[in-house]
């Protein structure tokens, strides 16, 4: 079985080198791989020069301008052959055993749609962070953010193809907006029990509060579709997963409100349903819920952000 590995770069001088060798020493070799460069400013290309010497035969590449990651990954998948791909950021790497585990797990349980496994997130101070899958509803795991992440997953050539793809006007939360239309569609799920790729959280210099509250606008957009869906498709059996997005969405609504209070509010206003409660929590305790629960999210919100006496008791 020949795997896809699509690599899409941009300004990745200091590690795509990493990446690009984490595939090269897999123990499995029937691959197919491929980088893309984005446009890059940095010295990107000229590493990809290096290594399409230094694994000739074995390693591809092509440039253009700048279209996005998302762009990037179609063009690679329209230019591999493979039953299966394996999308690899290029500050990214994978596990020596990743591909080979995860090819005997497709052959054992019958070419699923999606392999999905935990992975590392890995720091520039040294830190690391073990994100885990839930295994179970797949659905319950996508509005939880816990259906692994681009790189840590293997994905069904022909069912990224029956979705068209990665949405190339999709700024962030990329691979879950893409395992959503995966899922509408029947997706079956495989779960991988391992650490199968290590994430590199780069530091990028400040982020515009601007960009924050699109990012968060999105992903509490997204949640309220994959809510929808299930509300529409089987309320009854869908309960516990759309009373867990609800949850998830007031979560990201606080978040939001950090950023853009007023987006906040409309959002509680619009995507909640009437007679809203949040869960017991670690960030909402028996004193915001009790505010909550008198004067509503706004004003909670509101005494939470200005009041240290409430945001230090789980505000």
């Amino acid at each position: 079985m020949r795997i896809a590995v699509v690599i899409p770069c941009y300004n990745v001088e200091h590690h795509v080198e990493v990446a690009v060798r984490s595939i090269m020493e897999q123990t499995y070799h029937d691959l197919d791989v491929f980088a893309i460069d984005d446009g890059s400013s940095d010295g990107t290309r000229g590493k990809l020069h290096e290594l399409e010497r230094t694994y000739a035969g074995r390693f591809r590449w092509t440039g253009g301008p700048r279209k996005g990651a998302c762009a990037a990954r179609n063009l690679g998948l329209a230019n591999t052959v493979g039953e299966y791909v394996q999308f690899l950021d290029a500050d990214d790497a994978v596990l020596t055993d990743k591909l080979h585990r995860q090819v005997d797990l497709i052959r054992r349980q019958g070419s699923p749609d999606l392999v999905v496994s935990d992975f590392l997130n890995v720091y520039e101070d040294g830190r690391e962070e073990k994100i885990s899958c839930a295994e179970g509803s797949s659905w319950m795991a996508l509005v939880r953010t816990q259906l692994g992440t681009t790189s840590a997953n293997l994905f069904k050539r022909s069912t990224l193809e029956a979705v068209q793809g990665w949405r190339e006007d999709q700024a962030s939360s990329q691979d879950y907006e893409l395992m959503f239309r995966m899922l509408k569609q029947g997706a079956v799920v495989c779960w991988d029990p391992y650490v199968s790729s290590l994430v590199l959280k780069r530091s990028r210099g400040s982020i515009s509060r601007t960009g924050l509250r699109e990012n968060w606008i999105r992903f509490i957009a997204l949640r309220r579709a994959m809510r929808d869906h299930m509300e529409s498709t089987d309320p009854i059996g869908y309960a516990a997963e759309i009373a867990a997005a609800d949850q998830v969405i007031f979560m990201a609504i606080r978040v939001l409100a950090r950023h853009d209070p007023g987006a906040a509010y409309r959002a509680y206003e619009e995507v909640l349903p009437t007679g809203f409660r949040p869960d017991a929590s670690s960030a909402t305790k028996a004193l915001y819920r009790a505010c909550y629960g008198l004067v509503g999210f706004r004003t909670t919100d509101r005494l939470a952000r200005s009041f240290s006496w409430i945001r230090d008791r789980g505000a």
